[in-house]
Order: C-alpha cells, then sequence, then structure tokens
C-alpha cells in the first residue's frame, strides 16, 4: 500500500510540473510574458547597474538595443550606439584609477507585454554611496522602458530615466 501512495504521489507531482512547464512555454510569442522573460529582463537592470556602477561600458551598453534611445529627465537624449557610446565615455572620464563609490538599487517592476517580442516597464532607482559615514542617498527617480525581445535576448529599445526634484536646502 505504502509502495503504491508513493507512486501516485510521484504521479500527481510529475503531472503538476508537465502542467507548469507545457503552460510557462505556452507564454511565448502570445503577448504574455514567461518568468524567464521577467528574470531575463531583470538582468537587464543588473548589467545597466554595475556596468556604471564599476565603470564596465560595454556591460552597460549591451543591455541596450543598437538603435536604442537613452533620455534623462527632459534635456538629455541619446540616439543610437555611436551617440550612447560617445555619452558614457564622457561620464566615465576621470574614473580610471580611482575607486568610484555608487552602487543603484532598483524596485518596484511593473512590466507589462505590448506584443509576443516587446514589453514596457516602469521601474524606481535609488543611488547612493555605500561608503559614507552616514549612508548618503544621491538620487532618486524612475525608469520608463520600452523592451525588445532580439536574437541575443530582451534589450532596453528605448529609456527614460526621469529623476525625482532635489529637495530644497533650507537655510536655518
Amino acid at each position: 500500500m505504502r509502495g503504491l501512495q508513493l507512486v501516485l504521489t510521484g504521479v500527481l507531482i510529475g503531472g503538476f510540473a508537465t502542467f507548469g512547464w507545457v503552460n510557462a512555454q505556452s507564454g511565448q510569442g502570445s503577448g504574455e510574458l514567461t518568468g524567464g522573460d521577467l528574470a531575463e529582463i531583470h538582468q537587464l537592470y543588473s548589467q545597466y547597474n554595475q556596468g556604471t556602477d564599476f565603470g564596465d561600458a560595454d556591460r552597460w551598453l549591451n543591455a541596450f538595443t543598437e538603435d536604442a534611445i537613452f533620455r534623462i529627465g527632459a534635456d538629455q537624449e541619446y540616439n543610437g550606439r555611436a551617440e550612447m557610446v560617445e555619452w558614457r565615455r564622457r561620464s566615465f572620464a576621470g574614473r580610471e584609477g580611482r575607486e568610484y563609490h555608487y552602487r543603484h538599487w532598483n524596485s518596484s517592476w511593473i512590466i507589462t507585454p505590448d506584443g509576443p517580442d516587446r514589453a514596457t516597464g516602469k521601474v524606481y532607482w535609488m543611488g547612493f554611496d555605500p561608503t559614507a559615514e552616514e549612508l548618503s542617498i544621491r538620487d532618486t527617480g524612475f525608469y520608463e522602458d520600452i523592451y525588445v525581445r532580439t536574437p541575443d535576448g530582451w534589450r532596453i529599445k528605448q529609456r527614460h530615466a526621469n529623476p525625482d526634484p532635489r529637495p530644497s536646502r533650507r537655510a536655518d
């Protein structure tokens, strides 16, 4: 009797696992995002953040499509790989040979499918200095993104980095 229970339990678990796998695969190409899609999109944030924080321009750039548009606030826009490479080169200037203390932190992802190979997202960011005596939050904001599935996987097609307004300093 115990052996039969084990066999039936195994069949039941196997059935649920098969159902879950088939159901996850059916999302491919249907305009739905699978868990794998979401995980790959989340990795884009890690590439972007660590590329910036550790001065690795290639890692940062590889989060984007070749023809990506990157906007910061209302007054900066970089179109395509060449403009993004030049901006990144300038923004990394002076960091060689010295430690750069800045860390990005993201949260509250809302990622919505927009078709079989496209999605949009809105995500909060916070940047801070981990070496400050008192933890120093340097900036906050949110990204508005468009992601596309490419032959190399998901990439950011458009990113609009929207910094939050800086708090005003009171003169006491």
